[in-house]
């Protein structure tokens, strides 16, 4: 059985994907294809916490892992997991699906731990990458911190920072490096470059599915927020956690977000690529026949998207206040939501 691991990286429809895969993973299993639930039922989480080399945040907490120890049980456990799931029925192949392996599995001694893991299971292994403008990858990296409780402004990534998570040569070298170069399915996620101009009509075809079978598709996932939305959610967040955050806050922002979305100033845009741009020769050169020259960048095309932008906005009091009005006014009336309390007792009364 061969496996198609898709790695991301992060801010690449890699939400949409694992919410397809899990929608379908019964539909899948007619057609010889596994989507396990053992290392997450949407999201593997457990392929990049069982391959780190120390507890680097969130992704051992989530699965309750405290030690080293806890993490060579939970790779034991796993496995076994992960086994008799696939001797449940006949597959020729496995789909999982993690995009923490690329941006947190950081050295090649940790990738090596996650193809030593995955080799028993599998007779080859393809790594799935999708790559996408690294302008853009860092503004949308910072919705989604703002999204999850982050409370800074955005910024200009520190170097450290940019070669971890942006330097697209020196991750796709680290996982070559491991796998070897021609297991290596290296995409762009630009609409042109995808088959049928849609990401998971490519990702279909990447792990050897007809697009026209009757899947069932997600709605969107991961919307932007306008700017003084995200800027009215960074503020709050400096005084309530996401968890104290008032219920279902974001999708609610969401609903009524408007205007320019958030942005680097062009020259800080400009630098970025700048810093990146013999990187991104490199990977132009080895898996895309070459650089660009109708670009600004020999990897990636202009810049599609024309909405408008601003940054370092600073959220005026009237602006902040009618937001909260506004979010507010969507909340049902406090009498309502007492007459459905006393409904819906009643109903219970009644049927007891």
């Amino acid at each position: 059985m061969e496996l198609y691991l898709h790695i991301g990286t992060e801010k690449t429809g890699t939400s949409s994907i694992q919410e397809f895969m899990r929608a379908n993973r019964v539909l899948l299993q007619t057609r010889g294809v596994a989507y396990p639930q053992a290392p997450g039922d949407i999201n593997h989480i457990g392929l990049a916490a069982l391959s780190q080399d120390r507890d680097r945040g969130e992704l051992w907490e989530k699965l309750g892992i405290a030690s080293i120890a806890g993490r060579d049980k939970y790779r034991i456990q796993l496995a076994n997991e992960l086994g008799t799931e696939f001797r449940e029925k006949e597959y020729d192949r496995a789909v999982m699906s993690n995009e923490h392996c690329s941006s947190r599995l950081l050295s090649a001694e940790e990738v090596s731990s996650l193809r030593d893991f995955l080799s028993p299971l599998f007779s080859r292994i393809w790594i799935v990458v999708y790559l996408r403008r690294q302008d853009d990858f860092v503004v949308s990296t910072y919705s989604t911190g703002i999204k999850s409780g982050r409370t800074t402004p955005l910024s200009f990534p520190k170097p450290p920072r940019i070669r971890a998570r942006y330097d697209y040569w020196d991750l796709l070298e680290r996982w070559c490096g491991v796998f070897g170069r021609e297991n290596i399915v290296c995409r762009k996620f630009e609409k042109q470059w995808l088959s049928g101009g849609e990401l998971l009509t490519d990702f279909l075809s990447v792990i050897g599915c007809d697009a026209s079978a009757e899947w069932q598709y997600p709605g969107n996932v991961n919307s932007s927020l306008g700017a003084r939305a995200l800027e009215f959610l960074r503020l709050m967040n400096l005084h309530l956690t996401p968890d104290e955050r008032p219920p279902r806050l974001v999708p609610k922002l969401e609903a009524l977000s408007d205007g320019p979305l958030v942005d680097l100033s062009p020259a800080d845009r400009g630098q970025l690529m700048k810093q990146l741009r013999d990187s991104n020769t490199l990977v132009a050169e080895t898996y895309f026949g070459g650089s660009r020259t109708d670009s600004d960048d020999p990897l990636f095309a202009p810049r599609a998207d024309k909405r408008e932008r601003i940054c370092n906005l600073k959220l005026r009091s009237e602006d902040a206040v009618s937001m909260a009005a506004r979010l507010l006014s969507m909340e049902p009336p406090r009498g309502r939501r007492r007459g459905r309390k006393l409904a819906f007792e009643s109903n219970t009364l009644s049927q007891a």
